[in-house]
């Protein structure tokens, strides 16, 4: 059975207009729901209590939660442990599931034994404009679409990843909106709360993790050809600029370049630098001088901090990499 989890704070609208209605549409009903809520009153909950009733009616197991810890990392590792399903798969209050994704997942698990994690193909909303998309990334994913080329999903030593919209086939990193893993996983691996060090959403976590599953399994992570999810990324879903988000744009950054730099350890610290470099120069011009030296300034402390070896995680961290 798969477990399909949503971790969600304050966002009650988009889990009554867009997950839940989808995980209600399900061609099979042999999974169960679980809301994990850190919101800051009591709308979603009332929200869950509604849908209970229609899930329950389709033989779907529905359980709500009120989370005991706040962070998009935390609340995850909290719920795998209420779970039951022998796959985990994690979505956002914000994820549209297609009516054969969650059977599309349960048949690429079984298919291929040796898979450790699986996602499905993500779809842009096709009822919006893509407003938020820029100019620059419009005519880019148009030059891609004229010449065939594909971007898979592969993440650099120097921890930028690469191939969110990537096709079936393999992969070395999952999307958070859309990613399942075996429960044997779990029992030994856990999202890295470090990454909540500057806010309650982790940047990066999904990459940091399911590429550190890529690496310690030595299997591929998988996109099954059949099933999708649409993002609909609500507006105003993050936060806007500040000193903080730049400092946990930079460290977090870090935190991935030390998992995926296990295969180039030298030129993976190099390119880090560089990027490193490369993106302060880009925020001092887009974001102003003063925010962006805080935010700098702060993800340095931290990584200096991570350097000494001052944080109780580092060596357990580490003992899950691959040598």
């Amino acid at each position: 059975m798969i477990s399909v989890i949503i971790v969600t704070k304050n966002r009650d609208s988009a889990l009554r207009n867009i997950s839940l209605p989808s995980l209600l549409a399900q061609d099979i009903a042999d999974f169960e729901v679980i809301i994990w809520d850190a919101s800051e009153n009591d709308k979603s909950e009332n929200i869950a209590g509604d849908f209970a009733s229609l899930f329950t009616e389709k033989g779907i197991h529905f359980r709500y939660f009120r989370a005991p810890r706040v962070g998009s990392a935390s609340q995850r590792n909290d719920s795998v442990k209420a779970s039951v399903g022998n796959i985990i798969f994690f979505i956002d209050d914000d994820s549209e599931v297609s009516s054969d994704g969650i059977a599309s997942l349960a048949k690429c698990f079984e298919e291929h034994p040796a898979c450790m994690g699986a996602g499905l193909q993500l779809k842009d909303d096709q009822s919006e404009t893509n407003q938020y998309l820029s100019l620059k990334k419009r005519m880019k994913e148009g030059l891609y679409a004229l010449f065939g080329y594909v971007r898979k999903r592969i993440v650099h030593p120097s921890g930028s990843n690469k191939g969110l919209k990537s096709p079936p086939g393999p992969a070395e990193w999952l999307s958070g909106c859309s990613m399942a893993f075996r429960r044997e996983v779990f029992d030994s691996m856990s999202l890295n709360e470090k990454l909540e060090t500057f806010g309650g959403y982790a940047m990066s976590e999904d990459v940091e993790f399911s590429h550190r599953v890529f690496l310690r399994y030595g299997t591929p992570l998988l996109v099954p050809s059949e099933g999708y999810v649409i993002h609909h990324e609500v507006p105003d879903a993050r936060e806007s600029i500040s000193e903080k988000k730049i400092a946990m744009f930079f460290y977090n950054r870090y935190l991935v370049m030390q998992v995926a730099a296990v295969r180039a350890p030298f030129w993976g610290r190099v390119a880090f630098v560089w990027n490193f470099l490369r993106r302060s120069i880009k925020m001092f011009i887009s974001s102003g001088f003063g925010v962006t030296l805080n935010g700098i300034l702060l993800a340095l402390q931290e990584i200096f901090e991570y350097k000494k070896g001052s944080h109780a995680d580092i060596k357990k961290l580490e003992r899950e990499l691959p040598k």
